[in-house]
């Protein structure tokens, strides 16, 4: 007889969307890992995001947490766009972003203009 697991003293997860935008500010902040536990959530917010007309801005200030899925993610996003003929613009790098980079020796193929995000 197969043994019911107790839930006792497990907490309930909150779930946060990994990426927010308001209409007073379009811009999409990416307030999430981006490692390969959070980035299936994350490139579905910002996939789906690419497929909408218009130009798209994403601040990457915020993100705390970055592994070579997430750098992959933010390449992959270019490549969407350039073949859609959109205009992605990446505002703000994180200092875990920025150090991942570097690490990889890919510091010029995600241009980030300074953010203007709150920290």
């Amino acid at each position: 007889m197969a043994r019911k697991k107790s839930s006792e003293g497990v907490q309930p997860q909150t779930v946060v969307a990994p990426v927010t935008a308001s209409p007073e500010d379009p811009v999409l902040y990416v307030d999430a890992s981006l490692d390969i536990q959070h980035i299936e959530q994350v490139a579905a917010s910002l996939m789906g995001r690419l497929a909408a007309p218009g130009a798209v801005t994403i601040d990457l200030s915020r993100v705390s947490n970055v592994d070579t899925a997430g750098v992959q993610l933010l390449l992959a996003l270019c490549n969407e766009a350039s073949g859609r003929g959109m205009n992605l613009e990446f505002r703000g790098q994180s200092a875990a972003l920025t150090e991942a980079l570097s690490l990889l020796g890919l510091q010029g193929k995600i241009p980030a203009a300074p953010s203007h995000a709150t920290q």
